[in-house]
């Protein structure tokens, strides 16, 4: 015989009639579940409430990052900017010269080097 409600599904009707079939409950019981819903409720709040303050303080450590790379890069333009000055006034003052010693200069003093530490570490040095 066919009914004129359609049938709801099982898991609605096995929940549907768990609820409607279930014994009554004491006052304390009552209490009981109250106070479990409640405490799952703000359980659930309290949750969000950090999730929310761990966020703000991620945004705010972002933000003080960017004002802290930005503080940097202006520093080092100026630093830049300082040094470049001080070349200028420097070459203004003393004319352009080249700043790297001889080449013939720099192989003497790379060769001696290679000799003192080659002699430094030969087998036939004694203490």
């Amino acid at each position: 015989p066919k009914t004129p409600y359609p049938h709801p599904p099982p898991s609605v009707c096995t929940h549907l009639c768990a609820f409607l079939f279930q014994p009554k409950m004491t006052p304390q019981e009552r209490l009981k579940l109250r106070m479990q819903k409640a405490l799952n409720k703000q359980f659930k709040a309290d949750k969000k409430a950090a999730q929310v303050k761990i966020q703000q303080q991620e945004h705010e450590r972002q933000e003080r990052e960017d004002e802290l790379r930005a503080m940097a890069r202006k520093i080092r333009v100026k630093e830049r900017e300082r040094r470049e000055k001080e070349r200028e006034e420097w070459e203004r003052q003393y004319g352009r010269q080249s700043r790297s010693p001889s080449p013939k200069h720099s192989r003497e003093h790379s060769s001696s080097r290679r000799r003192s530490r080659s002699r430094s570490r030969s087998p036939h040095y004694r203490y």
